[in-house]
């Protein structure tokens, strides 16, 4: 609530400020009485109405009880108002000499520290009268911004130091505020203006791609950057010096490699990663988005950004050509179009829209590139954009324009195969929407299986035709996923192991290791410890002489609170004959666990493996989860007796609390599912380790 009331607040003495400065835009500079009898304004009435627009500006303003103290002096072309010790606290000075006040300076310690400018004296024409520049200066900082639109915001800058363009981008997240972030990130204009070479042009545009979906993942650890984080501190090493001839650039670049910031949180500091960060002309600008360092102190910062790094001599392809006008005017609709990206949670329709716009400024800049590397990167950000409005089902046009583009692109195999897995990404996304509007269930049901039939064929065609793909991975990952949740084990293993083979360092490489060795637990010994979320430690062998349920669960995961309250109602019925449950939590943020622990008054223990880094999932502690629940029981002797589903939970437990043996069995498919019901990311789906039943 007072967050809500302080941005009314704060947007009231905006108005304020227009009004005020409107008012005083509209006076000549008078004699002062003509100027009272006039406006009646006094020094208090200006000080307290008029502030400045941007946020964070310290400047001096009396006490309550000192403002009848003030004064209000016309001096030569300004307004002066003098505080109680006959101090400089305001000038209101008319620049060009044609009456009215156009600019507005706020004063500390007797120096101006902060500036308003209203540099294309629309005043006259009273369609606008807010200010278009503001600037800081003395001990404010160096800042020069510059507002297009005369909205309030900044939207590009003349002049910023990198400590003051580290501090914007970091209160930007805090704040939330993508446009102020996209001020101060490198762009499309500022790679050309730094002249490097076009493979180091592709890297850095890689980068700075996405801005909204990179913003978010660096404020999903809200325990760093939240809205009551303060800024305290740049902490960089000395900025180096890339020689044109080490980068291939036409001129030297000034960088700071690994910048750091600090935060407040409360009594505690936390660490920003900023990043690499370049000094274009008088601004400077980041290169990534700045990132909070995981809270254990065990973050590893990698030397070594896009700009300084060996192996991009002289020798490398030169500098790309100058930008035509053409291009400069679809980049800066481009970027607008970004700043005011909607999000994640709007209305269907309105991210449909976002995402055609983006596709047709991408398929222009297309047309518009100077080398194929610059018009390779426009053609797979128009792909994305209708792969993405395709799969809504509310743009069919976009299916259609993705295989056009198939037919323009085939002489390039790379980028076929770039195009042709985003097409079907978007078909078989179609494809689902449409198997859901048949005439009932049974009709539906046979829909959904040829529809799956044709995505897995696809999928392995595509695994076959581009293995050297960068989608290759993820199209075996859905392969092994779709094929263990639909209870085919050997098919699931056989591209797992793939997966784990042919691309090994990959996430999904990573994942199918694990996946491999879950498959694999049954009649195995269990090997679990970690810390709790209270951050104690907890092994699998405190449990020993105790049957173990082991489920992997998160908060958000309607499948897994569907089954909470069986496992609640199993847990109460068998824990004083030795039953245990372990949970292994695997929310982005750990506060959600916790609440909803505590909401639901849940007594067993439940283990946490931090993100490798901010906005990540948090680890499976090596086990290849790819839905949740997943479940598995280990008996009194620490051994895996197979994987489990809270239909037959109480069952298999009450046999393994009497001493009774298991036997595996391939997993029941679960009558109410669709066939062959894929999950993407973590969702819900039994267990594939192989479903208990009591031994006769």
């Amino acid at each position: 609530m007072c967050q809500v009331e302080c941005r009314r607040a704060g947007r009231m003495l905006q108005i304020q400020s227009f009004v005020m400065f409107a008012v005083l835009a509209g006076l000549a500079l008078l004699p002062q009485s003509a100027v009272a009898q006039q406006a009646k304004l006094t020094a208090e009435q200006l000080l307290r109405q008029y502030v400045p627009l941007q946020k964070g500006i310290e400047y001096d303003t009396p006490r309550p009880e000192e403002l009848a103290k003030c004064r209000l002096v016309q001096e030569k072309n300004s307004y002066v108002i003098y505080g109680p010790a006959n101090e400089p606290l305001r000038r209101f000075t008319d620049s060009n000499g044609d009456g009215p006040p156009d600019m507005f300076r706020y004063y500390r310690l007797g120096l101006e520290v902060y500036r308003e400018v209203d540099t294309n004296g629309d005043y006259k024409t009273r369609k606008n009268t807010r200010p278009d520049q503001f600037r800081w200066m003395n001990w404010g900082g160096t800042r020069w911004g510059v507002d297009l639109d005369e909205d309030g915001r900044i939207d590009t800058w003349k002049v910023i130091s990198a400590q003051e363009a580290a501090r914007v981008a970091v209160e930007a997240l805090i704040a939330g505020d993508l446009k102020a972030l996209s001020t101060v990130m490198l762009n499309e204009a500022d790679i050309q203006a730094l002249k490097v070479p076009a493979a180091m042009a592709k890297q850095l545009q890689d980068a700075t791609a996405d801005l909204p979906k990179k913003a978010q993942a660096s404020v999903a650890n809200a325990k760093v950057l939240n809205t009551r984080s303060v800024w305290v501190r740049f902490d960089p090493p000395p900025p180096g010096l890339v020689l044109a001839e080490q980068s291939g650039a036409a001129r030297d670049l000034v960088v700071y490699e690994n910048a750091m910031a600090y935060v407040q949180n409360g009594e505690k500091l936390d660490l920003i990663s900023v990043g690499e960060m370049v000094q274009v002309g008088d601004v400077w600008k980041l290169v990534s988005v700045p990132t909070p360092l995981d809270t254990s102190g065990q973050a590893v910062v990698v030397m070594g950004g896009i700009l300084m790094q060996s192996g991009m001599g002289g020798d490398s392809a030169g500098p790309t050509q100058e930008m035509s006008a053409d291009m400069q005017k679809v980049l800066a609709d481009l970027q607008k179009l970004d700043e005011n990206s909607p999000p994640p949670d709007a209305a269907p329709k309105t991210l449909v829209d976002y995402n055609v716009a983006r596709a047709n400024l991408s398929e222009k800049l297309a047309g518009l590139s100077r080398t194929e590397d610059e018009q390779l990167q426009w053609i797979q950000q128009l792909t994305d954009s209708l792969s993405t409005a395709a799969q809504s089902g509310l743009y069919p046009e976009g299916l259609v324009r993705l295989q056009q583009l198939e037919t323009t692109v085939k002489a390039n195999q790379k980028l076929l195969g770039y195009v042709y897995y985003r097409r079907l990404m978007a078909e078989y996304a179609v494809r689902l929407k449409e198997d859901d509007k048949a005439a009932d269930e049974a009709a539906a049901r046979k829909s959904r299986e040829a529809t799956q039939k044709w995505w897995f064929e696809q999928l392995e065609n595509f695994a076959k035709q581009w293995p050297a793909s960068e989608d290759a991975p993820d199209a075996v990952v859905q392969l092994a996923i779709s094929y263990e949740l639909m209870g085919r084990i050997d098919d699931a293993k056989a591209w797992y192991g793939q997966l784990a083979k042919n691309y090994p360092k990959t996430e999904g490489g990573v994942k199918a290791s694990g996946a491999l060795r879950r498959l694999s637990l049954t009649g195995n010994p269990l090997q679990l410890a970690g810390k709790n979320l209270q951050g104690q430690p907890l092994s699998i062998e405190q449990y020993r002489g105790k049957v173990v349920l082991v489920v992997f669960w998160a908060s958000y995961a309607q499948p897994f609170l569907a089954d909470a309250e069986t496992l609640k109602a199993v847990y109460a019925k068998h824990q004083k004959s030795g039953f245990e449950i372990v949970g292994i939590n695997m929310d982005p943020d750990a506060a959600a666990a916790t609440a909803w622990l505590g909401s639901n008054a849940i007594r067993w223990q439940n283990l946490r493996e931090a993100p490798q880094q901010a906005g990540a999932q948090p680890g499976d502690f090596g086990f290849g989860i790819v839905s949740v629940p997943t479940m598995f029981l280990v008996n009194k002797e620490g051994i895996v007796e197979g994987g489990i589903t809270s239909r037959n939970l109480d069952l298999a437990v009450d046999a393994l609390v009497q001493g009774k043996k298991l036997e595996t069995l391939k997993p029941q498919e679960d009558p109410a599912a669709p066939a062959g019901a894929t999950s993407a990311a973590l969702s819900a789906a039994p267990a594939a380790a192989g479903t208990p039943r009591p031994k006769n």
